[in-house]
Protein backbone atom coordinates (compact mmCIF):
# COMPACT_ATOMS: atom_id res chain seq x y z
CA UNK A 1 0.00 0.00 0.00
CA UNK A 2 0.97 3.39 -0.59
CA UNK A 3 -0.25 7.11 0.65
CA UNK A 4 1.09 9.47 -1.38
CA UNK A 5 1.07 13.21 -0.54
CA UNK A 6 2.20 16.32 -1.19
CA UNK A 7 4.96 17.61 1.85
CA UNK A 8 4.19 20.58 4.07
CA UNK A 9 5.83 21.62 7.51
CA UNK A 10 2.18 21.53 9.30
CA UNK A 11 0.64 18.18 8.54
CA UNK A 12 4.51 16.83 8.29
CA UNK A 13 5.95 18.90 11.11
CA UNK A 14 6.57 15.52 13.25
CA UNK A 15 7.03 12.99 10.74
CA UNK A 16 10.60 11.12 11.29
CA UNK A 17 12.64 8.93 8.60
CA UNK A 18 13.99 6.14 10.38
CA UNK A 19 17.66 5.47 8.87
CA UNK A 20 19.30 3.39 6.96
CA UNK A 21 18.32 0.18 4.84
CA UNK A 22 16.97 -3.00 6.19
CA UNK A 23 15.11 -5.87 5.25
CA UNK A 24 11.30 -5.28 5.74
CA UNK A 25 11.52 -1.96 4.57
CA UNK A 26 10.36 -2.03 1.27
CA UNK A 27 14.16 -2.51 -0.60
CA UNK A 28 13.48 -6.24 -1.53
CA UNK A 29 13.87 -5.34 -5.53
CA UNK A 30 16.18 -7.14 -7.83
CA UNK A 31 16.28 -3.96 -10.03
CA UNK A 32 16.68 -0.08 -9.96
CA UNK A 33 16.75 2.99 -12.52
CA UNK A 34 19.47 4.81 -12.50
CA UNK A 35 20.89 7.57 -14.99
CA UNK A 36 24.13 8.67 -16.79
CA UNK A 37 25.09 11.29 -14.07
CA UNK A 38 25.78 8.47 -11.83
CA UNK A 39 27.25 5.94 -13.70
CA UNK A 40 30.78 6.19 -12.35
CA UNK A 41 29.72 5.06 -9.10
CA UNK A 42 27.39 2.66 -9.84
CA UNK A 43 29.77 0.79 -12.17
CA UNK A 44 32.15 -0.15 -9.25
CA UNK A 45 28.76 -2.20 -7.91
CA UNK A 46 26.20 -3.20 -9.99
CA UNK A 47 25.81 -4.60 -14.00
CA UNK A 48 24.13 -1.60 -15.44
CA UNK A 49 21.92 -2.43 -18.36
CA UNK A 50 19.05 -1.21 -20.24
CA UNK A 51 15.13 -2.17 -20.29
CA UNK A 52 12.56 -0.81 -22.92
CA UNK A 53 9.68 1.30 -20.98
CA UNK A 54 6.92 -0.37 -22.02
CA UNK A 55 4.74 3.04 -21.70
CA UNK A 56 7.31 5.26 -24.19
CA UNK A 57 9.04 2.23 -25.81
CA UNK A 58 12.24 4.11 -24.86
CA UNK A 59 15.06 2.02 -23.29
CA UNK A 60 15.91 2.78 -19.63
CA UNK A 61 19.26 2.19 -17.69
CA UNK A 62 18.68 0.33 -14.67
CA UNK A 63 20.93 -1.55 -11.85
CA UNK A 64 20.75 -5.03 -11.01
CA UNK A 65 20.52 -5.81 -7.60
CA UNK A 66 19.29 -9.41 -7.43
CA UNK A 67 18.99 -12.72 -10.27
CA UNK A 68 15.47 -13.44 -8.65
CA UNK A 69 12.23 -11.77 -8.72
CA UNK A 70 12.24 -9.25 -5.23
CA UNK A 71 15.77 -10.41 -4.35
CA UNK A 72 18.26 -7.70 -3.41
CA UNK A 73 21.79 -9.31 -2.50
CA UNK A 74 23.22 -5.97 -1.62
CA UNK A 75 20.26 -5.62 1.63
CA UNK A 76 21.29 -7.32 4.63
CA UNK A 77 20.73 -7.48 8.42
CA UNK A 78 23.61 -5.09 8.49
CA UNK A 79 22.21 -3.03 5.95
CA UNK A 80 23.20 -2.22 2.17
CA UNK A 81 26.33 -3.97 1.36
CA UNK A 82 27.74 -1.39 -1.32
CA UNK A 83 29.35 1.48 -1.52
CA UNK A 84 27.15 3.62 -3.66
CA UNK A 85 23.36 3.11 -3.22
CA UNK A 86 21.19 3.89 -6.52
CA UNK A 87 19.21 7.38 -6.43
CA UNK A 88 15.71 5.84 -6.72
CA UNK A 89 16.79 3.67 -3.47
CA UNK A 90 18.40 6.79 -1.75
CA UNK A 91 15.02 9.13 -2.15
CA UNK A 92 12.74 6.93 -0.36
CA UNK A 93 10.30 7.71 1.12
CA UNK A 94 10.09 10.92 -1.38
CA UNK A 95 9.21 11.49 -4.73
CA UNK A 96 8.29 14.21 -6.92
CA UNK A 97 4.74 14.59 -7.90
CA UNK A 98 3.36 17.62 -9.49
CA UNK A 99 1.10 20.37 -8.98
CA UNK A 100 -1.16 22.19 -11.73
CA UNK A 101 -1.17 26.16 -11.30
CA UNK A 102 -1.83 28.94 -14.29
CA UNK A 103 0.97 31.32 -14.66
CA UNK A 104 0.19 34.55 -17.29
CA UNK A 105 -2.69 32.32 -18.32
CA UNK A 106 -0.42 29.27 -18.95
CA UNK A 107 -1.42 26.07 -17.23
CA UNK A 108 1.97 24.66 -15.75
CA UNK A 109 2.77 20.96 -14.09
CA UNK A 110 5.38 21.91 -11.42
CA UNK A 111 7.53 19.29 -10.07
CA UNK A 112 6.61 19.35 -6.25
CA UNK A 113 8.27 17.12 -3.39
CA UNK A 114 5.76 14.01 -1.98
CA UNK A 115 6.26 11.48 0.85
CA UNK A 116 5.01 8.18 1.02
CA UNK A 117 3.67 7.88 4.61
CA UNK A 118 2.58 4.22 4.52
CA UNK A 119 6.19 3.57 4.01
CA UNK A 120 8.37 1.48 6.52
CA UNK A 121 10.81 4.17 6.49
CA UNK A 122 8.32 7.04 8.17
CA UNK A 123 7.87 7.33 11.81
CA UNK A 124 6.14 9.58 14.40
CA UNK A 125 8.67 8.55 17.25
CA UNK A 126 12.30 7.20 15.55
CA UNK A 127 14.40 8.75 13.08
CA UNK A 128 15.59 12.06 11.42
CA UNK A 129 13.21 14.89 11.44
CA UNK A 130 11.92 15.91 8.15
CA UNK A 131 11.48 20.02 9.16
CA UNK A 132 13.11 21.76 11.81
CA UNK A 133 10.71 22.93 14.99
CA UNK A 134 10.55 26.21 13.75
CA UNK A 135 9.71 24.57 10.59
CA UNK A 136 12.58 24.72 8.19
CA UNK A 137 13.78 22.57 6.11
CA UNK A 138 16.22 19.73 7.92
CA UNK A 139 19.18 18.75 5.97
CA UNK A 140 18.03 15.36 5.88
CA UNK A 141 14.95 16.91 3.92
CA UNK A 142 17.73 19.42 1.68
CA UNK A 143 19.58 16.44 0.85
CA UNK A 144 16.37 14.60 -0.37
CA UNK A 145 14.88 17.95 -2.42
CA UNK A 146 18.88 18.07 -4.37
CA UNK A 147 18.31 13.98 -5.00
CA UNK A 148 14.75 14.28 -6.28
CA UNK A 149 16.03 16.78 -8.59
CA UNK A 150 18.61 15.26 -9.87
CA UNK A 151 15.71 12.35 -10.75
CA UNK A 152 13.41 14.40 -12.45
CA UNK A 153 16.31 15.71 -14.29
CA UNK A 154 17.38 12.00 -15.24
CA UNK A 155 14.36 11.47 -16.54
CA UNK A 156 15.10 13.61 -19.68
CA UNK A 157 18.87 12.75 -20.00
CA UNK A 158 17.80 8.81 -20.03
CA UNK A 159 15.69 9.53 -22.89
CA UNK A 160 17.62 11.69 -24.66
CA UNK A 161 20.27 9.14 -24.16
CA UNK A 162 18.06 6.07 -25.50
CA UNK A 163 17.50 8.17 -28.72
CA UNK A 164 21.19 8.75 -29.47
CA UNK A 165 21.65 4.57 -28.95
CA UNK A 166 18.91 3.64 -30.50
CA UNK A 167 19.52 5.65 -33.81
CA UNK A 168 23.10 4.58 -33.96
CA UNK A 169 21.80 0.98 -33.44
CA UNK A 170 23.94 0.58 -30.99
CA UNK A 171 21.21 -1.33 -28.10
CA UNK A 172 20.61 -5.49 -28.46
CA UNK A 173 18.52 -7.97 -26.36
CA UNK A 174 20.19 -9.99 -24.67
CA UNK A 175 19.17 -12.94 -22.44
CA UNK A 176 21.98 -13.81 -19.05
CA UNK A 177 22.26 -17.40 -18.66
CA UNK A 178 24.10 -18.12 -15.20
CA UNK A 179 24.43 -21.61 -12.94
CA UNK A 180 24.88 -22.24 -9.27
CA UNK A 181 26.86 -23.68 -7.30
CA UNK A 182 23.99 -25.35 -6.18
CA UNK A 183 23.11 -26.55 -9.95
CA UNK A 184 20.67 -24.22 -10.48
CA UNK A 185 20.44 -22.68 -13.78
CA UNK A 186 18.96 -18.76 -13.66
CA UNK A 187 17.67 -16.71 -16.76
CA UNK A 188 17.59 -12.99 -16.96
CA UNK A 189 15.32 -12.00 -19.88
CA UNK A 190 14.13 -8.79 -20.90
CA UNK A 191 17.65 -6.79 -21.15
CA UNK A 192 19.04 -4.96 -23.53
CA UNK A 193 23.06 -4.05 -23.78
CA UNK A 194 25.47 -2.16 -26.16
CA UNK A 195 26.83 -3.92 -29.18
CA UNK A 196 30.21 -4.13 -28.42
CA UNK A 197 31.55 -4.90 -31.78
CA UNK A 198 29.10 -2.13 -33.03
CA UNK A 199 30.37 0.69 -30.93
CA UNK A 200 33.77 -0.48 -32.16
CA UNK A 201 32.89 -0.10 -35.69
CA UNK A 202 31.68 3.96 -35.29
CA UNK A 203 33.55 6.75 -36.93
CA UNK A 204 33.52 9.69 -38.16
CA UNK A 205 30.51 11.25 -37.44
CA UNK A 206 28.51 8.61 -35.62
CA UNK A 207 31.23 8.88 -33.16
CA UNK A 208 31.24 12.56 -33.09
CA UNK A 209 28.00 12.43 -32.18
CA UNK A 210 27.68 10.02 -29.27
CA UNK A 211 30.61 12.50 -27.82
CA UNK A 212 29.03 15.75 -28.67
CA UNK A 213 25.95 14.07 -26.76
CA UNK A 214 28.54 13.56 -23.65
CA UNK A 215 27.84 9.65 -23.74
CA UNK A 216 30.55 8.08 -25.51
CA UNK A 217 31.71 8.00 -21.41
CA UNK A 218 28.42 6.53 -20.24
CA UNK A 219 28.62 4.14 -22.52
CA UNK A 220 32.04 2.68 -21.48
CA UNK A 221 30.55 2.81 -17.84
CA UNK A 222 27.94 0.34 -18.89
CA UNK A 223 30.29 -1.74 -20.60
CA UNK A 224 32.74 -1.80 -17.29
CA UNK A 225 29.96 -2.59 -15.38
CA UNK A 226 29.29 -5.95 -17.29
CA UNK A 227 31.62 -8.09 -15.04
CA UNK A 228 29.64 -7.32 -11.69
CA UNK A 229 27.09 -10.38 -12.90
CA UNK A 230 29.82 -12.34 -11.87
CA UNK A 231 30.17 -11.05 -8.13
CA UNK A 232 26.05 -10.80 -8.13
CA UNK A 233 26.53 -14.42 -8.61
CA UNK A 234 29.21 -14.86 -5.87
CA UNK A 235 26.73 -12.94 -3.40
CA UNK A 236 24.07 -15.63 -4.36
CA UNK A 237 26.63 -18.50 -3.96
CA UNK A 238 27.33 -16.80 -0.71
CA UNK A 239 23.20 -16.28 0.35
CA UNK A 240 22.39 -19.87 -0.82
CA UNK A 241 25.30 -21.73 1.55
CA UNK A 242 24.54 -19.29 4.53
CA UNK A 243 20.85 -20.78 4.16
CA UNK A 244 21.94 -23.89 3.83
CA UNK A 245 24.50 -23.74 6.69
CA UNK A 246 21.42 -22.16 8.92
CA UNK A 247 19.51 -25.01 7.28
CA UNK A 248 21.41 -27.62 8.36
Amino acid sequence: MTQHAILDNITHKDVKIVPGYRPGQGFEVSVARVFPMEFSQLQMEYPIVFTRNKETGHFEPIAILGLEREENLFLTDAGWDARYIPLTIQRQPFLIGFQESVEAGVPQRNPVVHIDLDHPKVSQTEGEPVFLSHGGESELLERMSSILMTIHQGADVNERFSKVLVGLDLIEPSTMEMVLDNGETLNLSGLHIINEDRLKALVGPALEALHQHGHLQDVFMMLASLPNFRRLIDRKNARLKAQGDLQS
